[in-house]
């Protein structure tokens, strides 16, 4: 069978009431899985029958990245991204410390979640500190100890963007059958259909963009209300760099004052002021134990009425 024969878009019933997984499979070797709550991305092979899928490999669970904010003074903020997907917590200037506290960051088995997360703190702190404790079927591992991540703030930066990404605990190869141009994924004994991929539409240019985008950055560019971008704003024969604003403008769209119009219709989507946050540094990954302040940070429960 020519490898290429098997691109296209599979769905796969988990007997989830919230959904499936969708795949989508290229010719160049990489495919994106969507299922609710996440997706994830990889690269594959085909020998005989056999289809072998490699999601990227996830180093860390815990990426920072940073900038000056003028606007914030001597205080802070933090964006949080994917944190409610597991129990996960934060912590400040904790130095020396043999077992540090860490605040949970939203409550247990959030739901109903604003975006962006965002928290506003009075201070600038030395460190930021992160830990996690993902879900498993019995209590067994919250007795485990976690890897505690260290971030040092040398540079004494007070916007940030913090991202959670589970790793590899559901993202392991995986394989699946080829049988009369179907798939059958693990032992199941129903196969998925081929359809044709899309080439247009919101589903083909979210893909696209999260194949594009590199598994880590050294630096994001995100707009005023946290909506990140692929595109590179420091081309510049679209954008100029605006000094004041620490923020490249897109001189052809961008009208004076529209960071402040949260409200404005669309702002949310629009892209013609946008900041570059740059990869802070991991000083240090511990497996350490830490006690946990159980206040959380974000409250995060459907309105039952």
């Amino acid at each position: 069978m020519a490898q290429k024969t098997i691109a296209g878009v599979y769905r796969q019933s988990t007997g989830n009431p919230e959904g499936g997984n969708t795949f989508f499979i290229f010719d160049d070797h990489k495919f994106v899985v969507a299922f609710f709550g996440g997706v994830i991305a990889g690269t594959w092979i085909i020998e005989n029958d056999k289809v072998d899928f490699k999601p990227f490999a996830i180093e860390h669970q815990f990426y920072v990245y940073s900038r000056h904010n003028k606007d914030l003074a001597d205080s802070s903020r933090i964006h949080f991204k994917h944190f409610d997907e597991a129990p996960t917590f934060l912590g400040f200037d904790q130095k020396e410390i043999e077992k540090p506290l860490l605040q949970s960051v939203f409550n247990p088995s959030p739901n109903c979640v604003d975006y962006p997360s965002v928290a506003k703190f009075k201070k600038v702190s030395d460190q930021l500190l992160f830990s996690d404790q993902p879900y498993h079927n019995d209590d067994s591992n919250l007795q485990i100890k976690r890897n505690v991540y260290t971030f040092e703030n040398v540079e004494k930066y007070n916007d940030f963007i913090a991202y959670y990404r589970k790793g590899d605990i559901d993202k392991g190869p995986f394989s699946a059958r080829v049988t009369d141009g179907k798939l059958f994924f693990g032992h199941s004994e129903k196969g998925s259909e081929k359809h044709t991929l899309p080439t247009e539409g919101e589903d083909f240019e979210f893909i696209k963009k999260f194949l594009e985008a590199p598994q880590t950055t050294e630096k994001v560019f995100c707009n005023p209300f946290y909506n990140q971008t692929t595109v590179d704003a420091s081309d510049k024969d679209n954008w100029k760099f605006n000094e004041s604003k620490n923020a490249f403008i897109n001189f052809q769209n961008y009208v004076e004052g529209e960071e402040n119009k949260p409200d404005e219709q669309d702002a949310y989507n629009k892209m013609n002021i946008v900041y570059q946050f740059d990869l802070l540094k991991l000083a240090e990954k511990k497996i350490i134990p830490f006690s946990i302040n159980t206040k959380s940070l974000f409250i995060a429960i459907c309105d039952q009425h």
